[in-house]
């Protein structure tokens, strides 16, 4: 994918070195790209990976770096909890270090995440842990929300998620601003597979 080797600092062989002129319109960033810099800005840890085994290899590094253990982690779903060798849960147990999850589409205007039922059953964001671990892949990026939301009403035609939500990553920028104070932005790692 030449989109993701440029953005990473690997440059295609055949690419043409000519410079481009000043009087030509700016091209727009390709939907990717304005996701991954919005969600680094905004203190957003990206990490993209190209097969399973650098998803396990990265999410091993993850609790390593924070000290987590498996016991401290949460995972809703079955399958995902599968993938990463935990135990799922019905519930976020309230000593839970973190959360592991999967997305619905991740929002490049925003560089957050659109979620719902599916990934947090019934809970609101508040009572997620502060930290979460998302698990996606290449194909789940909406320029918008809006956008989002017409892929998600596509995707489960005639049988619309409850609970939807957008999740966003904690600005540590902004971390004293009194307003943003109570919010429930969260710091977020993102495992993007290829």
């Amino acid at each position: 994918m030449n989109l993701w080797k440029n953005f990473l600092g690997k440059k295609d062989k055949s690419e043409s070195t000519e410079e481009r002129s000043p009087f030509m319109p700016k091209i727009k960033d390709h939907v990717e790209i304005l996701f991954a810099k919005n969600f680094t800005q905004k203190g957003g840890k990206f990490l993209f990976v190209e097969n399973t085994d650098n998803a396990l290899d990265v999410f091993n590094k993850i609790l390593l770096e924070n000290n987590w253990q498996m016991e401290q982690l949460a995972c809703l779903n079955p399958e995902l909890a599968e993938h990463f060798n935990l135990t799922p849960s019905q519930t976020i147990p309230k000593d839970s270090a973190a959360l592991l999850l999967t997305c619905e589409y991740m929002v490049a205007n925003k560089g957050g995440m659109l979620i719902c039922q599916h990934q947090i059953h019934n809970l609101t964001l508040d009572k997620l842990p502060e930290h979460l671990i998302i698990y996606a892949d290449t194909n789940q990026f909406a320029p918008d929300v809006s956008e989002g939301m017409s892929l998600l009403k596509s995707k489960y035609f005639g049988d619309l998620p409850t609970n939807i939500t957008t999740l966003n990553v904690k600005d540590s920028s902004k971390e004293n601003d009194f307003l943003t104070q109570g919010n429930s932005s969260k710091n977020i790692y993102l495992i993007l597979q290829e």
